[in-house]
C-alpha cells in the first residue's frame, strides 16, 4: 500500500500541490516553517479523516481561501485495487489579524444555515461516512512529539493507541465516537444533578452506555498492548544493543479481573461508577473510564516515566512506535505508509542509524529534515529527494514535471 498521487487546495500553506509518488524512501527537506509538516499532515488526513497538527480541522483551510474551502486528494495503490480518498473542508470564518502585513485581506465570514457540515469526504467519487473512510490508507506517524510518548500526557498514549485501532477496526472506531457521546453528556447530566434540576436516576441508562462501550474498548487496547510487547521488546534490545528490556503496561482507570466475563466485566464497571456517584456529581466530571486510561513503560522493570533517562525514554518511543507499524501489518495484511516529521535532528547517531536502516524495509517512506547533512550518502542516493520552500515543492535541480 502507497500514495501513488497527491493533491491539495487551499490546504495550510500549499495554495495548490499536485505530486506523482511511488514505492520507496521520499526525503522532503527545506527550512522550517515552509510546509513540511503540513505535507505529512495532509497525508495523514487522507487516512485518519482529521488533523494530528490541529486543535480543530478547519485549521488546515487556507487564510487567504477565496470560497473558504480546503481540498485533499490522494490515490492509494494496493494490492487489492486502487482507491481515491478525497477530503474537503470548509472554514467559514477565518481569523483576522491586527496590522498591516502588505498581504491582502483574508475572505470575511460567511453566515451559514445551521447543521452545515464542516467537512465531506468521498471514496472514488461519492459521498462517504467518516467511517466508512479511515482506514483505507493506513499511516504510522513518527513526529518529535511523539519522542514525547513515554514522558508526556496520558491523553497522548491514549491517542497512541486510538490512532492505530481507528485504522485497522471500523468497531472501534464507532466505539469511542459513541463513548466520547456519553461521557458528554454524563457530565452535563452530573452538573444537572448537583444543581438540583435532575433526577439521579437518569445516571443509570447512561452508566449501561458508558459501561458497555468501555468494555469494548478496553477489550481492544489491551489486546492491541499485548501484541506491542511481542514486538516492541526485540527492537529495544536490538537499538539499546542489548542491555534493555521493554515492557508496555495498560493502566485502566476501572478495576480490571482478567477472570471476568465480557458481561461480569460491564456489571463490574456499572458497580465501581455506582460506587464514585455522589463523587462524580460533586466534581461534575466522568472520573472512570477509558478517558483516564493510561499506558506504562518500564524497561528492566523501571517506570520510564518516573526514572527513565531521556536516551531511554527515547528508544522506548522509538520501538513503540515502529512497532505500532509492525502490529497495523500484521493485523491487516496492508504495509502502512511510514511518515517521519523531522524526527532525525532529535535522536542521537545511534537511534539515527538504527531508524535509517529501518526505512527502506517499508513499501513507502516520506520523510521530512531542515537539510540533508543527517542522511549518509548510501541512503540520500537511493531516496528520492524534493526541496519545500514557501508551500511549494521542487526539485533539488527545479521545478517538478
Amino acid at each position: 500500500m502507497y500514495l501513488s498521487h497527491l493533491t491539495l487546495s487551499n490546504f495550510r500553506n500549499y495554495e495548490q500541490l499536485e505530486i506523482s509518488l511511488g514505492q520507496g524512501l521520499f526525503i522532503f527537506y527545506g527550512e522550517n516553517a515552509q510546509g513540511k509538516t503540513n505535507l505529512l499532515e495532509a497525508v495523514s488526513m487522507l487516512a485518519t479523516a482529521t488533523s494530528f497538527h490541529a486543535s480543530s480541522d478547519r485549521e488546515v483551510v487556507n487564510w487567504q481561501a477565496s470560497d473558504h474551502v480546503s481540498h485533499l486528494k490522494g490515490r492509494i495503490a494496493r494490492p487489492e485495487d486502487d482507491v481515491q480518498v478525497e477530503v474537503i473542508v470548509f472554514d467559514p470564518t477565518p481569523p483576522t489579524f491586527a496590522g498591516n502585513w502588505n498581504t491582502p485581506s483574508p475572505p470575511k465570514s460567511l453566515e451559514l444555515p445551521a447543521n452545515t457540515p464542516r467537512k465531506r469526504l468521498k471514496l472514488n467519487g461519492v459521498p462517504r461516512r467518516t467511517i466508512d473512510v479511515i482506514g483505507q490508507m493506513k499511516v504510522v506517524l513518527f513526529a518529535p512529539v511523539d519522542l514525547h510518548l513515554v514522558d508526556g500526557s496520558p491523553e497522548e498514549r491514549r491517542r497512541f493507541l486510538d490512532r492505530a485501532l481507528c485504522q485497522i477496526n471500523p468497531h472501534y472506531c464507532q466505539a469511542i465516537v459513541r463513548y466520547r457521546k456519553v461521557v458528554t453528556q454524563r457530565a452535563a447530566l452530573l452538573k444537572r444533578i448537583r444543581d438540583h434540576h435532575e433526577d439521579p436516576s437518569l445516571l443509570d441508562y447512561l452508566d449501561d452506555q458508558l459501561a458497555q462501550l468501555a468494555n469494548q474498548i478496553m477489550y481492544e487496547r489491551n489486546r492491541m498492548i499485548e501484541a506491542l510487547n511481542q514486538l516492541a521488546n526485540p527492537l529495544q534490545e536490538a537499538i539499546s544493543g542489548g542491555r534493555e528490556q521493554l515492557k508496555l503496561v495498560y493502566r485502566p482507570s476501572f478495576k480490571l479481573d482478567e477472570a471476568w466475563s465480557l458481561p461480569e466485566a460491564q456489571q463490574q464497571y456499572i458497580k465501581q461508577l455506582h460506587a464514585l456517584r455522589r463523587k462524580e456529581t460533586l466534581q461534575g466530571v466522568c472520573l472512570l473510564g477509558p478517558h483516564r486510561d493510561d499506558l506504562e513503560f518500564l524497561v528492566n522493570g523501571v517506570n520510564m516515566l518516573s526514572y527513565g533517562s531521556r536516551g531511554q525514554q527515547r528508544t522506548a518511543a522509538l520501538s513503540a512506535k515502529l512497532a505500532e507499524l509492525a502490529f497495523m501489518r500484521a493485523m491487516t495484511g496492508d504495509e502502512p505508509v511510514l511518515l517521519l516529521d523531522d524526527v532525525f535532528s532529535e535522536l542521537d547517531q545511534m537511534r539515527r542509524q538504527y531508524l535509517l536502516q529501518e526505512v527502506f524495509r517499508h513499501q513507502q517512506v516520506l520523510l521530512t529534515a531542515t537539510d540533508l547533512d543527517d542522511f549518509p550518502p548510501e541512503i540520500s542516493e537511493k531516496a528520492h529527494i524534493y526541496r519545500v520552500e514557501h508551500g511549494k515543492i521542487t526539485l533539488p535541480t527545479g521545478p517538478l514535471p
